[in-house]
C-alpha cells in the first residue's frame, strides 16, 4: 500500500513538473508575434488596421500607442476578441491630434498580467490627398472605343483610369509625376457612366476626379447564326476543344459550354497576358489591316445562336473577322514584341504582340506561326498564316486591339487621322 501511495505521489509530482515546465516554456520562450505591423508604416487620412497576435495564449491586453514629439496618443487598448487572435481599429490622425510627418508606433502585448513584449514601427503620417491635373483628355469616346489621357500628379502615386468596374493602369513618363494612360470603353458601358481618374499616394490617400470625357452610343449589329446546317463541322470542333467524348453530352449543352464557359476562360487568359505590357512606346503611327481582306464580322456584334429553330446561346464578338484567300499571310499591324504565340482555346492558334503602354494586338485562328515569344517584330512583318483553328467556321483572321487585356474596336487604330488627333497628344509635353 505504501508503495502505491509513493508511486501516485511521484506521478503527481511528474505531472505537476510537466505543467510547470509547459507553462514556463510558453511564458518565457514561446513569445507571441504580431503580424501586420507594416500597415502602421503609412498613416493616411483614414485607415483601418488589422493586427494578428500569434499565439494568443495568456495574452490579456494589447496597447497600440503613437508617439510624435511630446504627444502620446493611444490608438488601441484592449484584449483579443473571443475565439480570434485579431484586433481591428481605425486610425484618423487629424481627429486624434497627430500632424503630418514622422511618428513612432509601439505595439505592446501583455501576457499573464506582468510579462510584456513591445514592437516598434517608424511611421509616416500623410493625410493630404494627391493633387491631380488633367493635361489632355478626349472630349468624347464611343462605346467599344479607346481613349488616352495625360495627367500630372503632385507626388508619386498609383494612377489609373476607371471606366465602370474596369481599371486601366497608367505609366509614369517623367520625373515630375506625369502619367499617360490608354483606356477602353467596354461595349455595354452606359452612356451616362462617368469616366474617372483615380490617384492613390504611398500612404493610401485617394483622389478621384471625373475625366470630363463623354461616352457616345454605338449601334452594334445583331447577328443570328444557325448552327443546324453546320452541326457536323461544329461537333468536330467542340469535341476537340472540350477534349472529351461528346456521346456523354448532347450537342446543345456541349456548344453552350464551349461558347460561354470556355469563352470566359479564354478572355480571362487574354486579360492576364494584356497586363504584361512594357512601359514604353514600341509602335509608330496607325495600325494596318490585313491587305486585300474583306470584313466578315464587326467589333461589338451581338450574336444569337439558334439550333433547330431555338435560341441556344449568345455571345459578343470583340474583334474584326477579316477574310482573303485561304491561308493568307498575316502581317504585324505595328511594331512590337511577341508576348504570346500558341493555342488559345476558342481563338485557336493565336499571336499577341505588345506595342507598349498597355496596347496590344491579337491575331487568332491561325494555321501556323512565323514568330516566337519574345521576338521583336516590325510593322508589316509576316507573323502567321490564316486558317480556321479554334471555334472558327471558316478560314479567316480574327483581329483585335487590346488595352490592358480588354478588346476594343480596331477601326479607330486603323485610322491615321484618329491616331494623330487622339493618341499623339498624350506624348506631347
Amino acid at each position: 500500500m505504501q508503495g502505491i501511495k509513493k508511486a501516485v505521489r511521484t506521478l503527481v509530482l511528474i505531472a505537476l513538473a510537466g505543467v510547470i515546465a509547459f507553462t514556463v516554456y510558453n511564458l518565457f520562450f514561446f513569445k507571441p508575434k504580431v503580424v501586420g505591423l507594416e500597415q502602421l508604416e503609412k498613416l493616411p487620412k483614414r485607415k483601418d488596421i488589422t493586427l494578428t497576435v500569434t499565439p494568443r495564449n495568456y495574452v490579456d491586453l494589447i496597447t497600440v500607442t503613437a508617439y510624435q514629439g511630446p504627444r502620446e496618443v493611444i490608438l488601441f487598448r484592449g484584449g483579443l476578441p473571443e475565439r480570434t487572435n485579431q484586433i481591428t481599429f481605425r486610425v484618423e490622425p487629424k481627429e486624434i491630434g497627430l500632424r503630418d510627418g514622422p511618428a513612432r508606433i509601439v505595439v505592446e502585448v501583455r501576457r499573464f498580467y506582468v510579462l510584456r513584449e513591445s514592437f516598434e514601427v517608424q511611421a509616416i503620417v500623410d493625410t493630404e490627398p494627391p493633387r491631380v491635373r488633367i493635361i489632355y483628355a478626349p472630349y468624347v469616346v464611343r462605346q467599344g472605343g479607346s481613349g488616352a489621357v495625360r495627367v500630372k500628379a503632385s507626388e508619386e502615386v498609383d494612377l489609373y483610369v476607371e471606366v465602370g468596374e474596369v481599371r486601366f493602369r497608367s505609366y509614369r513618363v517623367s520625373e515630375d509625376n506625369v502619367h499617360i494612360a490608354f483606356f477602353g470603353v467596354p461595349p455595354d458601358t452606359p452612356v451616362r457612366e462617368v469616366i474617372k481618374v483615380v490617384a492613390v499616394d504611398r500612404a493610401g490617400n485617394r483622389t478621384v476626379i471625373p475625366l470630363g470625357t463623354g461616352i457616345r452610343r454605338n449601334r452594334f449589329r445583331r447577328v443570328t447564326i444557325d448552327l443546324t446546317r453546320r452541326e457536323k463541322l461544329i461537333r468536330t470542333k467542340i469535341y476537340s476543344l472540350l477534349g472529351g467524348n461528346l456521346e456523354e453530352m448532347d450537342f446543345v449543352t456541349a456548344f453552350r459550354k464551349v461558347n460561354e464557359e470556355l469563352r470566359r476562360r479564354d478572355e480571362e487568359r487574354i486579360r492576364e497576358i494584356g497586363r504584361r505590357s512594357k512601359p514604353e512606346r514600341l509602335w509608330k503611327g496607325s495600325f494596318i489591316q490585313m491587305p486585300g481582306s474583306k470584313v466578315l464580322s464587326y467589333y461589338g456584334e451581338k450574336r444569337t445562336y439558334i439550333y433547330k429553330g431555338k435560341v441556344v446561346s449568345r455571345s459578343r464578338h470583340l474583334g474584326y473577322d477579316l477574310a482573303s484567300v485561304r491561308n493568307s499571310r498575316v502581317p504585324a499591324a505595328n511594331s512590337g514584341i511577341v508576348v504570346f504565340a500558341g493555342d488559345l482555346g476558342i481563338y485557336g492558334n493565336t499571336v499577341i504582340i505588345d506595342h507598349g503602354f498597355g496596347v496590344m494586338s491579337l491575331y487568332a485562328h491561325l494555321a501556323d506561326f512565323k514568330v516566337r515569344e519574345g521576338e521583336r517584330v516590325k510593322k508589316g512583318q509576316i507573323i502567321g498564316i490564316t486558317d480556321m483553328t479554334g471555334l472558327a467556321f471558316g478560314d479567316h483572321l480574327h483581329f483585335s486591339i487590346l488595352i490592358d487585356g480588354y478588346e476594343v474596336t480596331p477601326l479607330e487604330w486603323w485610322d491615321p487621322k484618329w491616331v494623330r488627333m487622339r493618341i499623339e497628344p498624350v506624348f506631347s509635353d
